[in-house]
């Protein structure tokens, strides 16, 4: 039997890596091409908000000995951002809702776990849970999708906040997610080695 209580949240890390990654190639084809790319994106960004869930539990779980409420709030406001980010999708994936439904709530909760990212990273990097180049990285994705978010406030999905944040967080989420999956996949205790 395996003992590992971090095996789930490091293949939903690799999950949430390797949907980021999708999400992005499928975007650029929808930018490009149009079509189907849309809805291959939308479903793939169900799968990547549910998979970030548990990677929000377990980072709680190893974190919150050094910040118990800061990291409660940090998982609550995350689990509830995905949640929002997946339902939307997942509607309009079904077609009960239109992407002008979705354009600005969607990106709107993946500011807002980037908010909880920022602060888990942080008192991982604090506290010595993680080597601190995984926790830069995992600052970098979360101030990356704030950055997104600030975009679309400011002036919309075409805004340069919108593009810089969007890359950073994309390239720094899938290093981040991909290399913590590896270490709780190979860890019992969930920290980094």
């Amino acid at each position: 039997m395996n003992t590992n209580p971090y095996r789930l949240a490091g293949w939903s890390a690799i999950l949430s890596a390797i949907a980021t990654f999708l999400g992005f190639v499928t975007i650029i084809g929808f930018f490009m091409v149009g079509g189907l790319f849309g809805v291959i994106n939308d479903a793939i960004s169900v799968i990547g908000s549910l998979a970030i869930i548990p990677i929000l539990f377990a980072l709680y779980q190893l974190l919150r000995s050094h910040a118990s409420a800061a990291s409660l709030g940090a998982l609550v406001i995350g689990i509830i951002a995905m949640l929002v980010a997946a339902i939307l999708q997942a509607l309009l994936v079904f077609k009960v809702i239109t992407y002008e439904q979705t354009a600005v709530p969607v990106p709107f909760a993946y500011g807002v776990v980037g908010l909880s990212l920022i602060a888990f990273n942080a008192f991982a990097y604090t506290h010595k849970s993680f080597s601190r180049k995984l926790a830069i990285w995992g600052i970098v994705a979360g101030a990356g999708y704030v950055l997104t978010i600030m975009g679309f406030i400011i002036g919309g999905q075409n805004h340069p906040l919108t593009y810089i944040g969007g890359l950073a967080a994309v390239i720094a989420y899938i290093v981040w997610a991909f290399w913590l999956g590896r270490i709780w996949l190979r860890n019992t205790k969930g920290e980094s080695q």
